[in-house]
Order: structure tokens, then C-alpha cells, then sequence
């Protein structure tokens, strides 16, 4: 039978593996939203750069396309109208377009592929987390907080402004000039971004709530409560 010696250090080792598991799997996490956030980045400099550079031959269509995306995917195979106002480009010239407009595609491809990469970490590590806040939003608090375990411990009402630093810091300098912020990257939610503006900070704190309370499940693998959560919180919101 196992003494209580060697059944305390096979527990200790144990938790030691599964809390450096945890820590792999929230940098993963970590990795790949930030890596997302900067080709995001890169992708809309270049694309406006791109279109920019597009229009020197086809003016009309890039005033069309609204989308960078679907411009980009679109643009190679586009050929100038006959009474284009763009000025006449050698096929040196559109071949250099193109190569750009190729390149941005593959770059597109790549955040397809990251993003959906990123919503199964966050699905099979963050389930709560990700359920109410979405794979993205779920990610960028996690790396915000820097692991799962600080987004679980941390107050609701620093998840609430996750995000908003650079407010925040603008407020504690100078509270006279500079309102405190009500959110930060929670603004960006579905259920905050259908309510009227008035109530949006309202909103913020009431999902910051949840979101905490999600980690905290996450953390400790309890059940899936996410659903529940967002259910009532989408009624609540439509009482307002």
C-alpha cells in the first residue's frame, strides 16, 4: 500500500504537469491571437497600399470594393474599363500588381487558417470562455491577463476594461480632462454592440461579470455554463 510520503509526491508531481500543461496550452493561445492581431495589422497597411497602387490603372473599381479582402481576391483578374480614368500600365507594371495582390491573398489564407486554429485551442482549453465571449474576444482577454488562471482571479470589473489602458492611464493622469473608460475589448461584443449607447457600460459590467465567472470554470473544469449565461444576459439586455 502506497505511504502517505510517496502518495503526497505523486500528487505534487501531478499538479506540477497539469499546471505546466495549462501554461503550454494558454501561450499557445497567447501566441496565436497576438501573431492574429498583427497580420490583421500588416494586412490592412499593405491592402490600402495595394489599392492604392491599383488604382494608378483601374480607379473605378477600387472606389467599388469596399472590402480589403474581397478587393484583393478580386483585383488580378480585374482588366480596366476601355473609358477608365487610370492611366495606361505596361504588362511589367500589372504583373507587379498582381504578384502584391497574390501575396495578400496567401496572407488572407493564413489568418483563415490561425483564426480557426485559435477557435479550437479556445474550444477544447476555454470552453466558457470562448462560448460567451467568442473565440477571438475570449483569446485577446486571455492574453491580456497573461494565463487563465490571472483572467480567473482578476476583478470582473478589470476584465470590463481589458483593452482600454491607454484611457484608463489618461484618466488617472488627468481626471478633470479624461472620463474613466466603461469597456475595452468587450465593446466589441455582439450582445454590448446591440444595446443603445446610453447602456453599453451597463452592458460592459454586466458581461464582464459572466466572462469571470467563465474563466473560473475554465480554470477549474467545471460545466458548461456558457449557454445559460448567454441566454440570460441577451434577455436581460432587450429589457433595457
Amino acid at each position: 500500500m502506497e505511504d502517505h510520503g510517496e502518495l503526497r509526491k505523486r500528487l505534487l508531481g501531478e499538479t506540477r504537469r497539469q499546471v505546466a500543461a495549462a501554461a503550454d496550452r494558454d501561450q499557445l493561445i497567447i501566441q496565436t491571437v497576438t501573431t492574429l492581431e498583427q497580420l490583421d495589422h500588416a494586412l490592412n497597411r499593405l491592402a490600402k497600399k495595394a489599392r492604392e497602387w491599383y488604382a494608378l490603372g483601374n480607379p473605378e473599381y477600387e472606389r467599388a470594393a469596399k472590402d480589403h479582402e474581397t478587393f484583393v481576391r478580386e483585383a488580378a483578374t480585374k482588366e480596366p474599363r476601355p473609358d477608365s480614368m487610370g492611366g495606361e500600365l505596361s504588362a511589367e507594371d500589372k504583373e507587379a500588381i498582381k504578384t502584391l495582390l497574390d501575396a495578400l491573398a496567401g496572407l488572407y489564407d493564413e489568418k483563415a487558417r490561425l483564426e480557426s486554429y485559435l477557435e479550437g485551442l479556445m474550444r477544447a482549453n476555454c470552453p466558457n470562455l470562448s462560448g460567451l465571449a467568442g473565440s477571438r474576444i475570449g483569446a485577446q482577454l486571455l492574453s491580456h491577463a497573461g494565463s487563465l488562471r490571472r483572467l480567473a482571479t482578476v476583478p470582473s470589473s478589470t476584465v470590463q476594461l481589458y483593452g482600454a489602458e491607454t484611457a484608463l492611464f489618461r484618466h488617472l493622469r488627468d481626471k478633470r480632462k479624461h472620463r474613466s473608460p466603461k469597456y475595452g475589448l468587450i465593446f466589441n461584443h455582439p450582445l454590448v454592440q446591440k444595446v443603445a449607447q446610453r447602456d453599453r457600460g451597463k452592458a460592459a459590467r454586466a458581461l464582464a461579470d459572466k466572462l469571470s465567472l467563465c474563466a473560473k470554470l475554465d480554470l477549474f473544469k467545471g460545466e458548461l455554463k456558457a449557454p445559460e449565461y448567454k441566454r440570460a444576459l441577451a434577455a436581460k439586455f432587450t429589457e433595457w
